[in-house]
This record gives C-alpha cells, sequence and structure tokens, in this order.
C-alpha cells in the first residue's frame, strides 16, 4: 500500500481542485470531470491524482489519452487504475464484440 500523502502537505487549492474532479466523476459527470481536470493539469502538471483522473475522464468522453504519460506513473497502487484506463481508451476504437 502506498504512503497517502498528508492533506497538510498539499496546498489547499490542490486538494480541493482533486476533490472537485473525483466528485464528478462520482456523479458520472465525466465531460466535466475532464474540463476541469485538463484545466487543473496546466496548474499542477506532474500531479498524479490528476493525470489518473483525467485520462479516465478523456477515455469516458471518447477524447484521446496520454497514453505516455498515464503508463509512466510506475507506482504499483496506481497499476489498476492504469490498466482500467487503458482498457477503455482501447475500446475506443476496437469496442468489444456485442
Amino acid at each position: 500500500m502506498r504512503p497517502k500523502i498528508k492533506r497538510s502537505e498539499m496546498p489547499e487549492d490542490l486538494v480541493m481542485a482533486i476533490g472537485l474532479v473525483w466528485g464528478h466523476l462520482a456523479a458520472r459527470q465525466f465531460e466535466e470531470a475532464y474540463l476541469l481536470a485538463k484545466g487543473c493539469l496546466r496548474v499542477w502538471p506532474n500531479d498524479r491524482s490528476l493525470i489518473l483522473m483525467s485520462s479516465y475522464a478523456a477515455a469516458e468522453v471518447l477524447e484521446p489519452v496520454d497514453v505516455a504519460k498515464l503508463t509512466a506513473i510506475k507506482d504499483p497502487s496506481c497499476a489498476d487504475w492504469v490498466r482500467l484506463v487503458l482498457r477503455r481508451a482501447q475500446n475506443q476504437f476496437n469496442p468489444p464484440p456485442a
């Protein structure tokens, strides 16, 4: 299990941004999550949580997923999430048989 970053170690606005993107994903508001995460990544381009959530939202709204950035995340605790996003992104172009 990866050690969690304490909120006190993260800027308050980053904590809020991650929470807002997560809230949109949880509400299945993928377009809003994608747009918000895309904007947040301009401010925090290397934040792992934003990269993962942005990639997932992109796959859901059929936008291109930055596979190189996604696979650059080597944290074993993120491996399932990365595989999920890659599978969803692959299904954009190769839909599963009906």
